[in-house]
């Protein structure tokens, strides 16, 4: 279904990078002027911390009820498998519930959860459905972040050539908070390769820029920060 497919085309825009140019191994650079670190996390000074480095990895850490999907059975009560179905839609917008929490899972809530617990039948059918149902709901009132100044088409980022021979490889996954101009304002590494391919990752992310994330409403477009999780992939 057409929304099944869009989720990896989003991932890879929010996550692929080409590389080009080589360089000698050395101390991984530091942040860019203007920011500070602190290991794994770089941000700018008189940036929020607590929220920009916040945990997004499932629905229960950002907060969002229902992180285990568990189907019931066929004697299993109404109310559950009704629960299980709600947390089931919401683990497959996950990504998008990242960009905002509050905001798309309000949405969510509002919007399509009251269809979710007015039915029956086939949960793995009904997962589909809402999920196409729930993506389209969000887009009429909010829209995810989108990348304009591209690492690797804009931004060249480089793979040291020690590194690359000696067979040093992988993706370094980060989280991006971006403010309401879609300039990101702290950068978090959740998954490492090697400390020089994680800072040139970090420096490159810096100078990246997104359509800000926005709300749709009376008729206004109404920028809001937001986060974004991100990978730049070095080798194979």
């Amino acid at each position: 279904m057409p929304f099944l497919r869009l989720v990896p085309v989003l991932a890879l825009a929010a996550g692929a990078a080409l590389l080009a140019g080589c360089a000698s191994n050395g101390a991984p650079p530091g942040p860019p002027d203007g920011w500070v670190s602190d290991g794994s996390k770089w941000w700018i000074p008189g940036t929020d911390t607590s929220a920009a480095f916040r945990k997004l990895e499932t629905l229960a850490s950002m907060g969002v009820e229902g992180s285990d999907v568990i189907y019931a059975g066929g004697g299993a009560a109404r109310e559950t498998f009704q629960q299980q179905l709600e947390r089931a839609v919401k683990q497959s917008l996950i990504q998008i519930i990242r960009n905002e929490p509050e905001v798309v899972d309000s949405l969510l809530e509002r919007v399509v959860i009251p269809k979710v617990r007015a039915t029956g039948g086939d949960p793995e059918d009904l997962v589909d459905r809402y999920q196409l149902e729930g993506y389209r709901a969000i887009s009429r009132h909010f829209r995810e972040p989108r990348q304009t100044v591209k690492v690797g088409t804009d931004i060249p980022i480089v793979y040291p050539d020690s590194l690359r021979k000696s067979g040093v490889s992988g993706a370094v996954a980060m989280q991006l908070r971006l403010d309401e101009e879609g300039v990101p304002q702290a950068i978090w590494t959740y998954e490492s390769v090697h400390p020089v391919l994680d800072a040139l990752a970090m420096d490159a992310t810096s100078q990246a820029r997104w359509q800000p994330a926005y709300l749709l409403r009376g008729g206004k477009s109404d920028p809001i920060p937001s986060w974004v999780r991100y990978r730049i992939n070095f080798g194979g």
